[in-house]
């Protein structure tokens, strides 16, 4: 039985309910409004654990008739506790997954809305550096690769929504005989912004695929 939410499931159910209140405000025909609601409570309630009073509550007080924007933010405020969050990693965690980074830069967690994480991403301007934990395989892997300081109007190939994206290049593979092979793509500056686009773990997933390291085959 489902008992919780994804992170990226409330972002979809986040992006379904701003869409409703949107509609609300563009159409007046009520019968229109009606079926946009219901539409949009079938999509959503399949994702929601049957079982849970915030849930069901939610779900009541979005069957209301012009659902306003303040409105809204508080009821989905009501499936926060049922959100799986990103973990909090220590430093110590963070310096195990990036064991080559000498001075790793920490993510600022205290801006961090950890329900809203798939994936946790921060940027070393400094350094012209991105890093990133997030999910694969069942376990939680870190990426780091260079960012670049321009940044463009595009489709982010994490969340696939056109934003102002930079290119991440990380080092997938080492000959040791000083040349590498290098492998990325246009991605959100901020990925804060990007987690709450991210609706589908498989778009995460093959960015991931593209730009971990190679293993070394072993003889």
């Amino acid at each position: 039985m489902k008992t919780t939410i994804t992170t990226y499931e409330y972002s979809y159910i986040t992006q379904q309910v701003n869409n409703l209140t949107s509609a609300y405000l563009a159409v007046n025909d009520a019968q229109i409004r009606l079926a946009i609601r219901a539409k949009t409570i079938a999509q959503i309630t399949p994702l929601l654990p049957s079982e849970s009073l915030d849930a069901q509550q939610f779900l009541t007080g979005l069957a209301t008739d012009r659902l306003s924007r303040t409105a809204a933010t508080k009821l989905l405020e009501l499936l926060v506790p049922l959100v799986e969050p990103f973990p909090t990693l220590s430093t110590k965690q963070l310096s195990k997954i990036f064991r080559k980074v000498k001075k790793l830069k920490q993510p600022e967690w205290a801006n961090l809305q950890l329900h809203e994480l798939t994936y946790l991403g921060w940027n070393d301007g400094g350094n012209q550096k991105k890093y990133l934990v997030a999910p694969f395989e069942d376990r939680l892997i870190g990426i780091q690769g260079e960012f670049s300081p321009q940044t463009i109007k595009g489709v982010c190939a994490i969340c696939q929504t056109i934003g102002n994206v930079a290119l991440f290049l990380s080092t997938t593979k080492s000959s040791g005989l000083g040349t590498y092979t290098k492998k990325g793509n246009y991605i959100c500056r901020d990925s804060n912004q990007c987690n709450r686009q991210l609706t589908n773990l498989e778009t995460l997933t093959e960015f991931l695929t593209v730009v971990q390291p190679q293993r070394r085959n072993r003889k």
